[in-house]
């Protein structure tokens, strides 16, 4: 019996040592310090993060959009007291979305004034909410010297052409989604993409006038999707990003329960879809019907094209690789199979970035069960609004990049698994150590005024590093918008060269950290940065120091 009991107690420590053998051996590794950080317990509904050093203060805050359903569950923005702790200031800086029901969040300076500015989406109330309609706040920090914001929605005319409901409630009405800033036209100031849940009702594109106000320019610019699809649905941010390489952003729509359009910039104000186009340019690889909540973009091979990662909630992921630089035309190819992305797992949000920093972009997922339950079965909506949502949980992938196309799961040993309803992710370096840190949000459903699944959290995952090199780019446009969004940057090291494209908004309603970082494996040195900003403008740097973050103005 003893002998039994030895053999028992042996395999067991040969387990439990092989294990934590298994985990410390892990190229990327995080610590949970959710509780530690003051992030865990807020906010228990929360759609997505957004990254953002909204007090120009050096380091970067955190914004979350929650989906109202009890006292003290409004938006949240955890200001970054150093040392890997957050103090929740939204009430106090006016931004706390007064207890109503949001969805979507995106910074940007609108006004070019050097401070960053925010817009929020918001769907209509319940009995257990206030209606506050999609709302532009401005930041006052340069007016007064207090990065508290003000509600300028009025003032900018951020309404929809001829809806009296917008005007008459004083913002964009109907169930916002996603939003996004970018600058379309190059104009050198940034304009706004809102997108909707309701089947029937249009997404909107409102173009910056320069004087503080927004004109919408939907049907002029053709940026709408009802008419290429039979249920519009618009989840997710939009994704805004220059598929063709020609200085020019172009539009990604996604939609849930059908076919994404892919919106080329004809660079005189309009935009053609060339998602049913079988010749380049083309994007029929997005006409996959799957329920996509927004898109991860960026250079998973290096070679200087952006590359497109779906999260689906209702069937495998897609991995969709640009062919723009193997056969300079525009076209995709679909790698999903042979990548070892194709997870099923009711992907919600993803995120993109190099964890390890080897020089090769991760891709993080948040999932949360296949979504096959009714949303008439949880939420009281009309009957004609039907799609399915999840409401089970399931555990996150985060997916390493192997260099060949193809991708390792690396979520239980690099202790970023994660459980619950996963919503939005995004990845910023929150404690300026040189690794990219992970924060992702989790859903609780109610029904009938009743919570119907377990309350879930935050989760703030701290990277644990190696010795690794990085180097970090922080732009700031003056011909183009002062976030340098549209803006592409190479970082050239010997062999090794990397590209990143400055964006507002990723995935499910999410915004990584503006910052561009660069992993560098072990090279020692970087022989130089480029930038092409939006005007058309180059500016080089010329062997800058590694491990530190530059700041490159246009």
């Amino acid at each position: 019996m003893k002998k039994i009991i030895y053999a028992v107690v042996l395999s067991t420590v040969i387990y439990t040592s092989g294990y934590y053998l298994w985990v410390a051996s892990s190229p990327i590794r995080f610590k949970d310090e959710s509780f530690q950080s003051g992030i865990a317990s807020e906010s228990v509904n929360a759609s997505g993060p957004t990254f953002i050093d909204y007090d120009n203060d050096g380091d970067i805050d955190i914004y979350v959009v929650t989906e109202y359903h009890g006292e003290g569950q409004g938006n949240r923005l955890f200001e970054n007291q150093g040392d890997r702790m957050f103090v929740d200031v939204a009430e106090l800086r006016g931004v706390d979305n007064d207890n109503a029901l949001g969805r979507g969040a995106s910074w940007g300076d609108y006004d070019n004034d050097g401070d960053m500015d925010l817009a929020i989406s918001n769907l209509p109330p319940t009995d257990r909410s206030t209606h506050i309609p999609t709302t532009l706040y401005k930041n006052l920090l340069k007016e007064t010297g207090e990065p508290n914001f003000q509600n300028v929605t009025r003032e900018a005319q951020l309404f929809r052409k001829g809806n009296e409901n917008d005007l008459d409630i004083g913002g964009i009405g109907n169930t916002g989604a996603g939003i996004a800033w970018a600058d379309y036209d190059n104009d050198g100031d940034l304009d706004l993409y809102w997108k909707c849940a309701d089947f029937d009702v249009e997404n909107a594109l409102f173009r910056n006038n320069g004087d503080g106000t927004f004109t919408d320019v939907t049907e002029e610019t053709g940026t709408g999707v009802l008419e290429f699809v039979l249920e519009a649905n618009s989840q997710g941010a939009p994704s805004w990003t220059d598929v063709n390489h020609d200085g020019y952003v172009d539009l990604l729509v996604t939609n849930e329960g059908d076919k994404k359009i892919l919106f080329l910039n004809d660079q005189e104000g309009s935009f053609k879809n060339i998602t049913s186009s079988f010749r380049p340019p083309s994007g029929v690889v997005f006409l996959n019907p799957g329920n996509a909540n927004g898109a991860c973009i960026g250079d998973i091979d290096n070679d200087g094209d952006m590359d497109v990662f779906l999260p689906t909630s209702d069937q495998a992921n897609r991995l969709y690789i640009s062919l723009l630089k193997d056969t300079g035309q525009l076209s995709y190819k679909d790698i999903t199979l042979t990548s070892g992305v194709s997870n099923k797992s009711g992907a919600r949000g993803c995120a993109m970035g190099d964890f390890d920093n080897d020089g090769l972009i991760d891709i993080y997922v948040n999932n949360g069960g296949l979504a096959d339950t009714l949303i008439n079965d949880v939420i009281d909506i009309p009957i004609f609004v039907q799609f399915y949502i999840a409401i089970e949980p399931d555990v996150n992938k985060l997916f390493r990049n192997n260099g060949d196309l193809t991708f390792s799961d690396l979520a239980w040993r690099s202790r970023a698994s994660g459980y619950g309803v996963g919503s939005g992710v995004g990845t910023a370096d929150l404690d300026e150590d040189g690794f990219l840190d992970i924060f992702f949000t989790n859903r609780t459903f109610y029904t009938g005024g009743e919570q119907i699944t377990k309350s879930d959290r935050n989760y703030l995952l701290f990277n644990r590093g190696n010795r690794n090199n990085w180097l970090t780019v922080n732009l700031v446009g003056e011909e183009s918008n002062t976030n340098g969004y549209g803006a592409k940057v190479t970082l050239a090291s010997d062999d090794l060269t990397q590209y990143r494209e400055a964006t507002s908004a990723h995935g499910y309603n999410s915004g990584n950290d503006p910052r561009m970082h660069f992993g560098l494996g072990k090279k020692s040195s970087v022989d130089f940065i480029e930038v092409i900003w939006p005007s058309g403008k180059k500016t080089k740097l010329v062997n800058p120091s590694i491990n530190q973050t530059v700041t490159i103005k246009e």
